[in-house]
């Protein structure tokens, strides 16, 4: 097969980057600096949601005693418990996911968040002072609500908008999908995946074997062994 191009950050791993490059100001903020917006956001428990999710992982990034496998550990926890990753991998797969053999839609879902993971820890290195809040939210329908959010930058540009897809299903709150700046990264990925299945027959075997070649390609951790 030839060598198809390094596949993109996954959805959840630029979710969890976004949250790594705001670790500290989130750390040091207290309710005097919040805004108007931020408040009135708190009293929706999705906009609460992603503010929790965001502190939470910003504990983990904060907590220096933490070895690169119990980091890995922790956010597998944090993807597990708040995002739904059944949703956003099938979503991404699209129609290949009922094409696709049990075991290979098994192997599919533990190399998706397996580079989440692998590929979050590779850009712990990119903090340079960014903030991160939660600024409102919006109501998409009965189960989903779009969480508004924006990352403040030390060099003073432009605040990036990020939104956050949250659907609530019996009773369970779980991201699936992030929007940078009006691009859905669930949509952006879904595209590159459908083409390299695509440009090998309608093929799945294709893609995951480009997984685990990503895989293999970064620093060995505990997240490869797709645990």
């Amino acid at each position: 097969m030839p060598r198809i191009p390094r596949l993109s950050l996954p959805v959840l791993g630029a979710a969890l980057v976004f949250l790594a490059l705001a670790a500290a100001p989130a750390l040091a903020q207290d309710a005097s600096g919040y805004t108007q917006t931020h408040v009135e956001a708190m009293k929706n428990p999705d906009g609460k949601f992603v503010q929790d999710l965001g502190d939470r992982a910003i504990a983990v990034i904060a907590n220096k005693k933490l070895s690169n496998a119990q980091r890995d550990a922790e956010f597998s926890k944090i993807l597990s418990d708040c995002f739904d990753l059944k949703t956003i991998g099938r979503f991404v797969i699209g129609r290949s996911w009922r094409a696709a053999t049990p075991a290979q839609q098994d192997e599919y879902m533990k190399l998706f968040k397996a580079l989440v993971i692998k590929t979050y820890g590779t850009r712990m290195t990119l903090y340079t002072g960014e903030g991160f809040t939660v600024i409102g939210t919006r109501p998409e329908s009965e189960m989903d609500t779009t969480v508004h959010s924006e990352i403040t930058h030390p060099d003073g540009s432009a605040p990036t908008q990020i939104d956050w897809r949250v659907r609530n299903r019996d009773g369970k709150m779980g991201v699936i999908d992030v929007v940078v700046e009006g691009v859905s990264l669930s949509v952006t990925q879904r595209q590159e995946y459908a083409a390299i299945i695509q440009n090998n027959g309608g093929r799945i075997e294709p893609l995951l074997q480009e997984m685990r070649h990503e895989l293999d390609a970064q620093p060995s951790q505990t997240a490869a062994r797709h645990s």
